[in-house]
């Protein structure tokens, strides 16, 4: 599934908690939830690299509530672009595509 795909389709679902409880998802809105979630991703990292209290978690707890911060805050950033009308791929590419002719193999970071 292409990025724009994922977008259209986590806009819809996040549509329907508009809804269901009853927000009116202006861009104001959609801004302050993507810092919120950006937020709990904050949290979940401290939690699973030891940073923090562990909230009763096994380590495999703690990286699966990590992975769920992560698709939280990417799926609200996706709302969020897709309501400033950003088309994502185009974004992306003119933005970090355009570099990467100058990082080859040779330059990459070692990770």
């Amino acid at each position: 599934m292409e990025l724009n795909e994922w977008a259209d389709r986590i806009e819809h679902i996040s549509a329907g908690y508009g809804r269901v409880y009853g927000v009116e998802r202006t861009p104001e809105w959609v801004l302050l939830k993507l810092t919120e979630e950006v937020g709990e991703l904050a949290q979940a990292w401290l939690t699973a690299s030891g940073q923090g209290r562990d909230r009763g978690l096994d380590t495999h707890e703690k990286q699966q509530a990590l992975a769920a911060e992560w698709a939280d805050a990417f799926g609200m950033m996706l709302v969020f672009a897709r309501r400033a009308g950003i088309d994502l791929e185009d974004a992306l590419t003119t933005k970090w595509l355009k570099w990467e002719a100058d990082h080859t193999d040779e330059t990459a970071v070692k990770g």
